[in-house]
């Protein structure tokens, strides 16, 4: 019974191990070396075990890119962005946040964003995730607009989809290798949330 027990144990947990370790390869070797044979092999499985959970390698690249959404949400979370004092600071919050995610998580920054995920059918899971992010940003854009920061005239969804155009560039700037320092692009990411408010302003 113990040993029933213990392989079901094991089996409800694998999937989980295996994502841990994926994130670690995909650190240390980038996209290309991450492989479900080297995966299997650092997960200390045969190589077939992983594709009980994920039937290629692009599946195993949208269920980490899933998991990367989750801690960005996490991420924003834990900057107390819907605690901040005004939209206007929130909008900041956000900024700051979400570009220290993409600085410090290169590699999953492009899974989530990328085109290895998403030009290739990307899952279900990943393309609510993804949307649900983008809808958060909207929702900052549509308080301000709310709050008598942009035009009545002033579609919400456009105006999120050009601002955060801004914000994305600037994240590939410096996952790209393009920006070195942390601290300037974060610094950066503040005079890019304060054009936004001032463009807003500016067009009312």
């Amino acid at each position: 019974m113990r040993k029933n027990i213990n392989k079901t144990y094991h089996h409800q947990n694998l999937r989980h191990t295996l994502l841990e370790n994926a994130e670690k390869l995909l650190s240390e070797r980038g996209i290309d070396g991450l492989t479900l044979r080297e995966l299997a092999e650092r997960s200390n499985v045969s190589r077939q075990a992983p594709y009980h959970h994920f039937s290629s390698k692009h599946a195993l690249l949208c269920a980490v890119a899933e998991r990367s959404f989750d801690d960005l949400n996490d991420l924003l979370d834990q900057a107390g962005i819907n605690d901040a004092t005004s939209i206007q600071e929130r909008l900041k919050d956000y900024v700051i946040a979400y570009v220290r995610y993409a600085a410090e998580n290169p590699e999953k920054y492009e899974l989530m964003f990328g085109a290895v995920t998403w030009r290739n059918e990307p899952s279900a899971e990943l393309t609510e995730k993804g949307h649900a992010t983008f809808r958060r940003y909207t929702h900052i854009i549509r308080q301000l607009k709310e709050h008598g920061d942009m035009p009545d005239y002033f579609d919400e969804t456009r105006m999120s989809q050009i601002t955060w155009a801004t914000l994305h560039g600037l994240c590939r700037l410096k996952t790209d290798g393009v920006f070195v320092s942390l601290e300037a692009v974060e610094e950066m990411s503040l005079y890019a949330a304060e054009m936004i408010l001032s463009v807003l302003k500016g067009q009312k």
